[in-house]
């Protein structure tokens, strides 16, 4: 499995943190969110992790390095790093940014979310459908991704707007390597037809309207973090410091 951790974006409701740092450099709990992501990433023994930067790029690019060399097992790790110059867009334009270094099934994640270490458990499996990971344990608000499910618990729809969901969507996704070109082919169709503000989540949505609808893999009762604004950083480094986070 390939990893492809987007880490492109500016992080704008971080306010004053992201003024001359990008999102994915944010500290919580003395660690740049890039690095747990990576953490993650590593628990499920990826042959390749594709970090795709772009705001503030050379910060991103001084970290990895710095990490790599800090420590022999990091130094070990699997890791590419590849620059989407067009950050402002929709973070799909990350991904297909990525889409060269691709070499077989992989893993999308967002970074600015923290799992614990147990959810790679659930992660790793193989997959055989585009699989969406999710949960149903949130009380879920306006800024949430929210899930509807139908017939085999494949995806019917997920939209921020949705009025009827059943779950919601925790910000990973995993394309099997067979489906690899039917994916990428939906995600050009869909920058041709809807612009490049879209975001990954979309391709999970237009795959639904096809014989392809995405399968879901639930994470519920492990807990993960989000962070996104102020508040829940805050809220992050108090989770965390709290010790339990195993």
């Amino acid at each position: 499995m390939n990893v492809v951790l987007l880490a492109a974006g500016l992080g704008s409701r971080l306010g004053m943190l992201t003024r001359d740092l990008p999102k994915a450099l944010i500290s919580v709990a003395g660690k740049p969110l890039l690095l747990h992501a990576v953490s993650f990433a590593a628990r499920l023994r990826p042959s390749r992790i594709i970090v795709v930067g772009g705001f503030c790029f050379p910060q991103v690019k001084d970290t990895l390095e710095k990490f790599r060399a800090g420590d022999k097992a990091a130094a070990a790790l699997p890791i590419e790093l590849v620059e989407n110059t067009n950050f402002r867009d929709g973070n799909l334009v990350s991904l297909l940014t990525a889409k060269p270094l691709i070499t077989e099934g992989f893993l999308v994640m967002n970074v600015d979310h923290i799992y614990r270490p147990s959810i790679a458990e659930v992660v790793a499996p193989e997959v055989s459908a585009v699989t969406a990971f999710i949960d149903t344990d949130r009380t879920l608000g306006n800024d949430d991704m929210k899930v509807e499910r139908g017939e085999g618990g494949r995806i019917v729809s997920i939209a921020k707007t949705l009025t009827q969901f059943d779950c919601g969507y925790v910000g990973m996704s995993r394309v099997p390597t067979a489906l690899l070109g039917r994916y990428f082919e939906e995600a050009d169709r869909a920058l041709a037809e809807e612009g490049r503000a879209i975001h990954v989540e979309r391709i999970l949505g237009r795959l639904a309207k096809t014989e392809l609808a995405p399968a879901c893999r639930d994470i519920s009762d492990h807990g993960w973090l989000e962070v996104d604004t102020p508040d829940e950083r805050a809220a992050a480094e108090a989770a965390l410091a709290a010790g339990r986070w195993a």
